[in-house]
C-alpha cells in the first residue's frame, strides 16, 4: 500500500506518554505512540544493561524448536556499547564501532524471518537503509540515534506520525521518578498520562491527581499470529517479527482505538 493511502494518526492531544527509547521495539510500544499527543523520550534516565533499550527479542533459529513456557521462547539482539559505566545517562552512550553489529544484525534478521510472508515486502526494504546508516554512527550520543531511528522505522507504514519530545530538552525538576514525570506533564500541558502497567510498581498516582491529571493504564494486548513455528505462541516480540508475519494493514487495525472507553473517538460532524 502507498504511503499517500495510510491513515495517518497524530495521537490525542493532551495526553502525554513517556518512556525510555527502545531498539525495535514490541507492538505494544507502537499502541502507545499511537494514543500519545506527546511521547516523550526519556533519554536523561541511566540505562540499564539487563533492560531492553539497546536490545530486543526476535525468534530463535529455525533448527531450535520451541521451548517449553518455563524457558525463553526468543533470543535477544543487543547492540554492542563502547566502554559503558552503569550511571551513564542513556543520552551519553556510544555504539561499540569496533564490532560489524549492524551488518551481524541484518544478517541475522534475514536468516531468521527471510522465509516469512511479509518480511521481503514489509521490513527488509527499511532495515537495509537503516543498518547502512546505523553502521556509520560513531561517538557519544551514537547510541541514542540508533533507538530513535529505529524506533520511527515503522511509524509511516503503521500510520504513525509522533510528536515526540526528548525529556533532556524539559526542565528536569522533582525528587523521583513521578515526581518528575509530574513535571513534564505539566510542562507539556497534559490531561492525561498514558502509562505502560509495568510503572504501576512505582507511580505515584497521587501526585498526578495533585495537578488535574489522570493516569490511564495501558490494557492493549495485541492478537497471536502465525509465527512461523510449531509450539507456543511468544509474546512480547519486536516489530520486526510482528511485520514479518502479519500484514500490515492488519497491524494499523489493531493500532486504532477501540469504539468505546477513553480513545473512542467522537461522534463525527455532519
Amino acid at each position: 500500500m502507498s504511503s499517500s493511502a495510510v491513515s495517518v494518526s497524530s495521537g490525542v492531544p493532551g495526553v502525554v506518554v513517556a518512556e525510555q527509547p527502545h531498539y525495535l521495539p514490541w507492538v505494544d510500544f507502537y499502541e502507545q505512540v499511537a494514543r500519545a499527543g506527546t511521547f516523550v523520550v526519556l533519554d536523561n534516565v541511566q540505562w540499564l544493561r539487563r533492560g531492553w533499550q539497546r536490545r530486543t527479542r526476535v525468534s530463535l533459529p529455525a533448527n531450535v524448536p520451541t521451548p517449553p513456557p518455563t524457558e525463553p521462547g526468543f533470543q535477544w539482539l543487543s547492540i554492542p556499547l563502547e566502554d559503558p559505566h552503569r550511571d551513564q545517562l542513556i543520552s551519553e552512550l556510544a555504539v561499540d564501532t569496533r564490532q560489524p553489529w549492524a551488518r551481524q544484525h541484518l544478517g541475522a534478521l534475514v536468516t531468521l524471518y527471510g522465509r516469512r510472508p511479509h518480511f521481503a515486502t514489509q521490513v527488509l526494504p527499511r532495515l537495509e537503509p537503516f543498518y547502512d546508516q546505523a553502521s556509520r554512527e560513531s561517538g557519544p550520543g551514537s547510541l541514542l540515534r540508533v533507538l530513535l531511528a529505529s524506533m520511527a522505522l515503522f511509524h509511516e507504514p503503521l500510520g504513525l506520525k509522533p510528536h515526540l519530545v526528548l525529556a533532556s530538552t524539559l526542565e528536569r525538576r522533582g525528587a523521583d521518578k513521578s515526581a518528575r514525570l509530574v513535571e513534564y506533564c505539566r510542562q507539556l500541558g497534559a490531561h492525561t498520562y498514558y502509562s505502560g502497567l509495568g510503572s504501576s510498581l512505582y507511580l505515584q498516582v497521587s501526585l498526578f491527581r495533585d495537578v488535574d491529571v489522570r493516569v490511564l493504564w495501558q490494557r492493549f494486548r495485541p492478537p497471536d499470529y502465525a509465527q512461523g513455528r510449531e509450539g507456543r505462541f511468544v509474546q512480547g516480540m519486536s516489530i520486526v517479527d510482528v511485520l514479518s508475519n502479519v500484514p500490515v494493514d492488519e497491524v494499523r487495525r489493531w493500532l486504532e482505538p477501540s469504539p468505546w472507553g477513553p480513545f473512542a473517538p467522537g461522534p463525527r460532524a455532519g
